[in-house]
């Protein structure tokens, strides 16, 4: 199927036309019938031979620009209609520049209502009309002659469309569907039902999707197109998709299905203006933004003296892509002032950065965007399926523009920078720890702001780091305290009275090579009191055989099998206590559950 929207001044004959050429009066309201004026968006389907054409026609009166809008937000083929008795009129203008700005670049002009004038009139309007569009992007457009009512023409109107079908490329499929909603219904013993076109992808029944803004999940239970059902339905299709899981009063006009975790949902965006002949766009200012099928609110920000690049915060956040097209409208005058084509999704706070971003290209765009790039933070952020994600990584690896780190990929600056804070922090660790093994890697990763995976990516890019036994040190760092001289006098003198031992300012020796010791397993620090590790070992050893061949022991009892003094005993008898190799009963010590590991 292709889809082709209407455009033109009200009473030009738009419906009519469309009803001629499909047999479908695509005005659904019995108000729309009785005024003979289009209100909202109308839908009708012909088949053309090699195509089936889907025609959204639009309402004409200025009135309802919002809705025509809505209308034509996510096609590519447009069908202009101006009628012979009026020629070029201002919504005639309206139309054609909002489809300027939308980017539609295929489509037709035709001249309606033929029958009603003379030809002298009728050619003053075609004069009327090339001068009208003379460079504009429709300005090479075919333009037809017909009349709906007699049918006068109509095959012309037929064949000039297929041959713009036949020129305009088919939908793009990205996979990443996306359909802006234009209209919301409930059907009897069916449920939610909503219908857009189709864009970027494909939709299948019992698809797990998202309708945004809001996150509401929803389930696929059909999909008709042309009146039929079928199982799944590819992009540039007009679809009435049928929702489980959702109420109709919880979508509107506007809100976009999408497949979960495809879509960005910027609150900011930065964008490339357009500018519409005889308008001016504001330099700041609360704008009426058109997207998709909706209207949304937007503050409104002009970035450059040149005009060229603005700023929109969306109220609220849209799933949008580089390259979408928005319309800009006065919410005061009522009038489109300009449209935009988006760049950048949440793009840098700083109006200086942003401006500077635009020399880069995409691939640089996409870099500084994300420190960590992940396969899925491609697709949302470039606007790309999964496969093409896949390539722009391997492509900016390859180019040496970027590095591998576990799932994702950053800049070869960023890890540069991450690899040069990470050692600057180790040489300090080492200044103030010199007999620590070094800096604990889960620490450093912390302070780095990135992931243990980006960390030892980062470290092992630098041949002057080591990673040992998780703790980062500097290659040629040492760090053992039990080598350092004071360190192993501290030990001897400990392991000289193994349950008697001296106190480290007694032996002269400093609290960082303390902290050193007990960290390295050389030196326990039992409430306050060293002793060597083997000593305490012994102790637990010779004390654990004790309680379970007595059955009990008390302090006294230890005292004298260590002997020792009570400071330095009960030190030791409450720590076994604690691991459970003995347990406390009155003033008496019983075996604990680990009495027995301990006694070997």
């Amino acid at each position: 199927m292709r889809v082709v929207a209407t455009a033109g001044h009200v009473d030009h004959g738009k419906s009519s036309l469309v009803l001629a050429l499909t047999g479908t009066d695509p005005d659904r309201f019995p108000e729309e019938k009785a005024r003979g004026l289009t209100i909202d968006l109308g839908f009708a389907f012909t088949d053309l031979g090699d195509d089936i054409v889907g025609f959204v026609d639009v309402p004409g009166h200025v009135k309802f620009v919002k809705n025509m809008l809505a209308g034509v937000g996510a096609v590519e083929v447009a069908m202009v209609v101006i009628a012979a008795t009026e020629g070029w009129m201002p919504q005639s203008e309206e139309h054609i520049r909002i489809l300027e700005l939308l980017g539609v670049a295929h489509g037709l002009i035709v001249i309606t209502k033929a029958d009603l004038v003379d030809e002298e009139t009728l050619l003053l309007a075609q004069l009327e009309l090339d001068d009208r569009l003379s460079g504009s992007a429709l300005a090479n457009w075919p333009v037809v002659v017909c009349d709906s009512l007699s049918g006068r023409g109509l095959d012309d109107v037929r064949a000039a469309l297929r041959a713009v079908l036949d020129l305009a490329p088919l939908a793009r499929d990205v996979g990443r569907p996306r359909v802006w909603v234009d209209r919301v219904f409930a059907a009897k013993g069916a449920g939610t039902v909503v219908t857009g076109t189709l864009t970027l992808g494909s939709f299948a029944v019992d698809d797990e999707v998202i309708v945004e803004p809001g996150a509401r999940r929803a389930r696929i239970r059909a999909i008709e197109t042309h009146h039929e059902k079928v199982a799944r339905v590819a992009p540039g299709t007009r679809v009435a998709i049928n929702l489980a899981g959702i109420d109709h009063t919880e979508v509107r006009r506007g809100d976009a299905v999408v497949l979960p975790g495809q879509w960005a949902l910027p609150a900011v965006v930065d964008v490339a203006n357009i500018t519409v002949p005889g308008q001016e766009l504001p330099r700041r200012g609360v704008l009426a933004v058109h997207v998709g099928s909706g209207e949304h609110r937007g503050r409104w920000r002009v970035l450059d003296e040149t005009n060229a690049l603005g700023r929109l915060r969306l109220d609220p956040p849209l799933p949008l892509a580089p390259g979408d097209r928005v319309v800009l409208r006065s919410t005061g005058r009522r009038a489109t002032v300009g449209g935009a084509k988006v760049i950048d999704l949440d793009p840098p706070r700083r109006v200086v950065d942003a401006v500077a971003r635009q020399a880069l290209d995409a691939d640089g765009r996409l870099l500084e965007q994300r420190e960590w790039l992940r396969l899925d933070d491609i697709v949302a952020l470039a606007g790309v399926d999964r496969p093409g994600a896949r390539a722009t990584m391997e492509r900016l690896v390859r180019e040496g523009r970027a590095v591998r780190a576990g799932d994702a990929i950053t800049s070869a600056e960023r890890l540069k920078d991450v690899r040069a804070a990470a050692f600057q922090r180790v040489v300090a660790f080492h200044r103030d720890e010199p007999h620590a093994r070094g800096l604990e890697l889960a620490s450093l990763a912390a302070a780095l702001n990135v992931d243990l995976t980006r960390a030892r990516v980062a470290i092992d890019s630098d041949k002057r780091l080591v990673v040992d036994r998780e703790f980062v040190r500097h290659a040629d760092h040492i760090g053992r305290a039990s080598d350092d001289p004071e360190g192993r006098r501290l030990v001897d003198a400990l392991r000289h009275k193994p349950f008697a031992p001296p106190t480290a300012d007694e032996i002269g020796v400093e609290p960082r090579i303390v902290r050193a010791l007990v960290r390295e397993g050389a030196v326990v620090d039992l409430e306050g009191v060293l002793f060597a590790t083997s000593a305490y070992e012994d102790a637990r050893r010779l004390l654990a055989a004790a309680v379970i061949e007595r059955g009990t022991i008390t302090v006294s009892d230890a005292r004298d099998l260590l002997d020792s003094s009570r400071k330095f005993v009960l030190a030791i008898v409450n720590q076994l206590d604690r691991e459970g190799v003995t347990r406390r009963r009155g003033d008496e010590r019983i075996a604990g559950p680990r009495a027995a590991d301990a006694a070997g």
